[in-house]
This record gives C-alpha cells, structure tokens and sequence, in this order.
C-alpha cells in the first residue's frame, strides 16, 4: 500500500502478552479488515516484560517437571465454527496437532519463533490424551504469537515492547499514555488490560504466619506460582506442611519427590511404586476439602458430546430477570443428570432394568428431581454406583471422623485409587458425560453473565457454591499425576492432614489441625500451595497500584445478603469491558479482559468469544480516529 493511499494511523496498545494477549491479537488480526477503514493502518503495541505468547506462567523455560492441567488436544487458541462471535472464523491447530506437525517438520516456523530441542523432542511423544510440560505449551503459545504476526494484513504492524507498564492516563488529546518501565512513554488511541494473574501482598494470615516464622527461624514459602518459587530450604527426612490441594499442590509434591532423584516404577502387575532418594521431606498435605478435585478422565466418550445444552439454553432463559436457584439450578441440575443418564443407556445397556428406548423416553418426560423422576431411576438403574447424584456435597469428608492419622491415610487411599479407576476405566463413562455438559453449561452461564441476566456479583449464594462444585468436578489433576500422589501416598512420603484444615504458629512451630482427626502435627515448614488470592486492594503491580490512587478503576464487589456487606471479588469493576472509575463512570478508551480458562476446541469456548468481542470493540472504537503517528513513542 502505497503512502497516498493510507488515511492515517490508529493505535491500540495491549497490556500483558500471554495467552490472553495473544489471542486479543489474534482477533485484532483477523477482524480488521471488516473493521478498519480502507486505507487505514494500524500499530498494535504488545506490552509484557515476558516473551509474548507464553507471558509469566507459561513461559518457556520452566522444569519439566511441570505439567499441564489440560490435555494436548482441549487446548487451542483458535476459533472454529462452533464458536458463537461475530468475528471471522480463522481455523489454527490445537496443541496435539501442532506437536504433531512440528515432529514431522512440516510446520512453518514464522520469523521471531525458534522451537526449543527440548519442545521439539517433546512434541514427537504427544498424542490426544498427553498432558504436555508447561514449556511446551509456552512454546505453542510463542509460535500462536509470531503466526499471527506473519499472517496479519499488511496494514496492521506489531510492535512488542519487553517492559512493564507502570501507569496509563489520559491526555487532553483524547490519546492514553502509557508509562513504561524502559524509561519510555507510548500514547496510543486505545488501551487492552490483558495482565492475567497479578503480583499482590499476602492476606494477613500469611503477613503473621511471615513474621512469626521470622521470630523463630522457621520456613514460610507463601502463595505462589510453583514455578517462582525455591524448594531447597525444605529439608529431607523432615515433616513439612504443605496447604492446598490443587495444581500447585500437585507440582509441589512432584518436585519434592521425583525432583530430588525419586523415581516411580511399576512392578510386574502394573501397579505404579514409588523409590525414594532419600532427599524427600515428609509432606503433610491437607485443605478445606481435604481431598484433591477430581482427576481427568483418560478416555473419550464414544460420541461426541453436542455442544448445545438440551435444557439449559438461552431460548429458556432469554429475557428474563434471573434467580440461580430458582430459574437456573434445576434446569442445570437436569442437564447435568440427563446427560449422565443417557451416556449409560448408549454406553452400558447391559446395566439398566429397562429397555433402553423406555428408558430414554421417559428419561425425556419427567422433571428432575420429582416423585416420578426418583422412582424411574430406583426402578431403571439397580446399581448405587451408576446413579447420578449431583447434588452430593463436592467435600467427601463431610461427615467422616477417624481416631488417628493412620485410619485417614488408609481411607484416603480407597478414595484415591477409586477415582483414579473412575478416571481411567470407560465403565464410569457417564461421569465423563457429566463432565462434558459441565463444560457446555458454563459456556450458556458465561452467556447468561454477559447479558446481565443475573450477575455474579448478585449476592446469589448459589453462584460461588456452584462454581466451587465445578471446580471440584473439572480442574482436578491428570490422572497419571493422581496415580502418582497414590504411590506417594502409600510409600508414607504424602501424608494427609483432612478436611477444614487450619495452621497457626504455636510454641516456635507450625502446628495443623483439621476437623478430621484429632490429632496435630508440627512442623518447622509450611507451603502454601496455591496461587495468592487476587485483592485489588493488596495488589503490588505498579500500573493496578496507580491507577487504584488516582481512582480510575475499582474492584468489583459482592453482596453479601446475610450481612448487607460488600465483598471484594477480585475482578475489575467493569461496565461492558470498560473498567469503571471510583466515581462510577466508565473510561470507554479502555477495555479490560480477564485471563479465563484456556478454550477447548469445539465447544464454544467463552475466552474465544471474549476475545473477539473486545477486539472488535477496540477496532470499531478507533476506526474513526487516525493520527499521524500511530502510537508515539518517546523517551522520558
């Protein structure tokens, strides 16, 4: 495109590189030339002091010790034609597919990307059900950056900046300016807040567990992403308490033990053994569960699962004003139920009382949860462990008390290898079908908060007990890693602590108790493993620290209706994407996206349709501003 044929430069700026950023651009990219006037260009400024693609926690260079908690074919940062937008539908492989193509060699490598030999290496044992290492899933993220770069219209030219950004203001212009930590300044037309997790102080408990472990000489390790911290003040043959459950407890486990020359090996019956080095601690492991999530399943259903929810759809709720428990719970909670009933009838007909056809039409006709409901499944389905209760507390433990640690060790294990046998054998499909309607419910539910049906932040108690039992139900563990915390648990280096578990530091020690077990250990160390829980108000990000003082953004809160108090939700307080001012006004030349699950391919992803809705939002905000310069960069 020749100089008289442009009709200026518009800008966008966006904040953080990773995979949010990432797919921001990506969108950027490919809604452009619907958007953007003829002739006009566009700079788009990528600002993150991490290599972009990756940002901070998929970074490429990390232990490959640590995993992915998605398998290689559900990860994916492009749209398909099951993703609801408005945008263009641009197809891009998923993880498995792309590993695939790099170990062929037949990948185009765009320029700005070089494959790690270790990525490389990797990539060639990667198949549907792999859970990759973290730095190969960074790695895909890099190559997803620089091929959007390389396949970007001519008009639009990407600008990366390795820095932080420390404020944003607006000028008299209309322009935002942005600070960063090089010693520059860029004034852009518009400004993406993509940072994904945020740097922030510990809560006080954390602020007197620091101090108190300062006074006597004990290890403290706080809230963290695994990755960023250091494991070596842990000594071996030592008991160390370690709180939570999740991802984090799952990599820390794994670096304490295989990560100081363990090796777990199987004996001639399959069963999975652990050999210790020596160099482990004593890990005592405990949460306000108790138990880790469920893991992954290990096999597919045998047919795909329909995208849409029967039940649970926009048709059936659109237009009205919501109540979860009662508009929406029930319908949920049909779906949900329906959808492990029919896997059962398809999949294992041998395990109903009735034909299946009977079955499945009367399945269809009653409502859930009703006298006729409950009779046809006490009559349909004789056996207890087909039977789909969900509204089972997401807390096994609930209601279990043992004498001593030993008897909670033993019960653990039983709960441990059953669901690992859940997690791998297709006799439990039906739970896997569960766990797919799941995934297409939230899809809807996303919908349902994006249009203000019901919000969040409602007050609704049903909203947080609902995602937490998600949680429990999807973000478990891959269930090698769980077959692992098995091994471990049975060679007597993972002991668990039990539910509501609580730490204090009494008499020059951490001391644990649970509502489990009497019983309380101490300890000269304690992990928390888990990630710092996100409190605008505590962050230390300097450009969130600037712009709390001069009140341009503010969190959003929740209400809580047994106390009339406000809670902070640790999400921007936003209207439509544009972060709201102290005042309550929106600052529309800014738009903030959250960092979201990362989106599986064929299911409608909600971070997919985030990301392009704001990208198109950002595009149609500047198509009718150019400047001369787009996106001036000077020094301070």
């Amino acid at each position: 495109m020749s100089t008289s044929e442009t009709v200026g430069t518009s800008s966008i700026a966006i904040i953080g590189a990773g995979p949010r950023g990432t797919s921001l651009l990506e969108r950027i990219t490919a809604n452009a030339t619907e958007l953007l006037p003829r002739g006009r260009l566009l700079d788009v400024h990528l600002i993150d002091p991490y290599p972009p693609g990756g940002g901070l926690v998929w970074r490429r260079r990390q232990s490959p010790l640590l995993w992915s908690n998605t398998r290689a074919d559900e990860c994916t940062l492009f749209t398909d034609d099951t993703v609801d937008c408005e945008g263009p539908i641009v197809p891009g492989p998923a993880i498995d597919e792309w590993a695939a193509r790099l170990s062929r060699g037949d990948l185009r490598l765009p320029d700005g990307y070089h494959p790690s030999p270790e990525s490389v290496a990797e990539a060639a044992r990667v198949h549907a059900g792999w859970f990759g290492t973290r730095s190969l899933v960074g790695d895909y993220l890099a190559w997803v950056f620089w091929h959007t770069v390389r396949t970007a219209p001519p008009q639009i030219h990407v600008h990366v900046h390795p820095a932080l950004a420390l404020d944003v203001c607006d000028l008299p212009s209309g322009h935002q300016r942005i600070t960063l930590s090089s010693g520059k300044t860029l004034d852009v037309d518009f400004v993406i807040q993509a940072q994904g997790n945020i740097p922030v102080r510990p809560l006080a408990d954390g602020e007197r567990l620091a101090r108190e472990a300062s006074t006597h000489q004990l290890v403290y390790i706080p809230p963290a992403s695994t990755a960023d911290i250091s494991l070596k003040s842990i000594s071996a043959g030592e008991p160390v308490i370690v709180r939570g459950l999740g991802l984090a407890f799952i990599d820390t486990m794994v670096l304490l033990a295989e990560g100081r020359g363990g090796r777990f090996e199987r004996d001639l019956h399959g069963e999975l053994h652990y050999r210790p080095s020596g160099r482990e601690p004593i890990i005592y492991a405990g949460s306000r569960r108790g138990v880790p999530y469920r893991c992954k399943f290990a096999y597919p259903l045998s047919t795909p699962y329909p995208v849409s929810p029967r039940h649970f759809h926009l048709v059936a709720l659109e237009g009205k004003r919501l109540d979860f428990a009662t508009d929406l719970w029930p319908l949920i909670a049909r779906e949900l139920t329906e959808a492990g009933y029919r896997e059962l009838a398809n999949s294992h007909p041998d395990r109903l009382a009735m034909d299946t056809t009977r079955f499945l039409g009367r399945l269809s006709a009653v409502a859930w949860n009703t006298p006729e409901f409950k009779e046809l499944i006490a009559h349909a389905v004789p056996h207890r462990e087909d039977r789909i209760d969900i509204e089972a507390p997401d807390q096994p433990l609930m209601g279990h008390r043992f004498h001593d640690h030993a008897a909670l060790q033993q019960w653990m294990i039983e709960y441990l290898a059953a669901d690992l046998e859940r997690g791998r054998n297709p006799r439990h499909s039906p739970h896997l079908a569960v766990y797919h309607s799941l995934v297409s419910v939230l899809n809807t539910l996303w919908t349902v908060f994006q249009n203000g049906w019901i919000s969040p932040g409602s007050g609704d108690q049903g909203i947080p007990a609902f995602i937490s039992m998600c949680r429990f139900l999807t973000s478990g563990p891959p269930s090698p890693r769980l077959e692992q915390l098995l091994a471990l648990t049975r060679a007597d280096i993972v002991r668990f602590l039990g539910a509501g578990t609580e730490v204090a530091c009494r008499d020059g020690h951490f001391q644990a108790r649970s509502r489990s077990v009497d019983t309380v250990v101490r300890a000269r160390a304690l992990i928390e493993a888990r990630l710092p829980r996100r409190v605008f108000s505590r962050t230390t990000d300097p450009l969130l620290v600037r712009l709390l003082e001069r009140g341009d953004v503010r969190e959003e809160t929740l209400l809580d209706p047994s106390t009339g108090r406000r809670h902070p939700t640790g999400a921007m307080d936003t209207a439509d994407g544009h972060p709201l001012r102290s005042d309550g006004t929106p600052n529309t030349k800014r738009l903030t996206a959250n960092p979201g699950d990362f989106p599986r391919p064929r299911t409608n992803a909600p971070f997919l349709r985030q990301s392009d809705s704001v990208a198109r939002t950002a595009l149609i905000e500047v198509a009718g501003k150019a400047s001369p310069a787009g996106g001036a960069e000077t020094q301070r």
